[in-house]
């Protein structure tokens, strides 16, 4: 299967809110602003009208997919209470949260933008017909993100309470041309209230905005939580799946796992792929091993009449009728388990 080649350069920009900026954080911190992680919940897979193939799917390119991860810049919101965050420890979380998932492989470089990446790969990867010059893979595209962090101070009747936030956009380009493929709406996160106490501007308990580790700690969690809705996100937009094997009963095989991009009980969508035809016929879960896995179904879209048909074909044929016919199962959303 061909495989889909991504790099994915973070640009974390720390601006100040100023309001004529459309994505700016919002200056309340409201946590109900927070985008969240778009999961398929088990249950909604029981219905039919819920049996439909996701956008951006490619049977040709269901795989795990190659990031590789940038962090370009480091700056402060004008009001934000500023302290000293390595740049690196951005970016590596962006990666942790890319390998978690087991969608991504993820492709570390040791440089701090994507607009080097040229460079290396002249000097360091393989491609057919090229000068072999080093063994480290060529992207196929950049991911660019921007993250802006900033601090909100809330005077209450006997304590201050402070808000760390985060704001991230990111847009997908082709490294060769230049063209945005796709941006991807603002990514908004507020965490909860850290409380102190203070007397006359003396730090008197609670959360202290003097000590340097707390700070670097809230910014840390604050950028990790818009991460990981970004990662959601472009796991949204690039779903994994393979081709069904063998089936018995409301059971069946497939030829995808974890190598393919396959995160553990992951909701699929089975369709039957009929020369450009693809027709949704029910819903499943996979539990997938290395380079296989095994699925159950859980809803047939019996108020299609040809699905219907099909359906019957395929229990009484099994694996001759998979033999014949292409059937595909493809990923839908994060799994319900998936925790921030």
């Amino acid at each position: 299967m061909k495989k889909i080649l991504i790099t994915l350069a973070i640009s974390i920009l720390f601006t100040g809110c100023v309001a004529k900026n459309p994505l700016k954080i919002n200056s309340e911190a409201d946590l109900s602003a927070n985008s969240q992680i778009e999961k398929v919940d088990k249950d909604a897979l029981l219905h039919q009208d819920n049996i439909k193939l996701p956008d951006n799917y490619d049977v040709k390119s269901f795989s795990r997919v190659r990031v590789a991860a940038y962090l370009d810049k480091l700056d402060w919101e004008k009001d934000a209470r500023k302290t000293n965050l390595d740049k690196g420890i951005i970016a590596k979380l962006l990666e942790n949260e890319l390998a978690r998932t087991k969608r991504f492989d993820v492709l570390s470089r040791n440089f701090a933008s994507g607009d080097f990446e040229a460079a290396f790969q002249i000097d360091n990867t393989v491609e057919a017909g090229a000068i072999k010059q080093g063994e480290k893979l060529n992207p196929d595209f950049i991911l660019e993100a921007s993250v802006s962090l900033g601090t909100v101070v809330k005077e209450k009747f006997d304590h201050y309470e402070i808000i760390f936030r985060s704001l991230v956009t990111t847009k997908l380009i082709d490294p060769n041309t230049n063209q945005i493929i796709e941006s991807f709406e603002p990514i908004r996160f507020n965490l909860p209230a850290k409380n102190f106490f203070m007397i006359e501007d003396k730090f008197m308990g609670g959360f202290n905005l003097n000590k340097q580790n707390e700070l670097q700690e809230a910014y840390k969690e604050a950028a990790q939580k818009s991460i990981q809705v970004l990662v959601n996100r472009v796991m949204n937009y690039y779903p994994t799946g393979g081709r069904l094997t063998n089936m018995r009963g409301n059971r069946f095989g497939i030829d995808a796992g974890i190598n393919q991009g396959f995160a553990s009980k992951s909701g699929v969508i089975l369709f039957l792929s009929d020369d450009g035809l693809d027709i949704p016929i029910a819903s499943a879960e996979v539990t997938p091993a290395r380079n296989s896995g095994s699925g159950t179904i859980m809803t047939w879209l019996t108020d299609d009449p040809e699905v219907v048909k099909i359906k019957k074909k395929m229990e009484s044929l099994g694996k001759e009728y998979l033999k014949r016919n292409k059937v595909y199962a493809v990923s839908v959303g994060m799994p319900e388990d998936w925790k921030l």
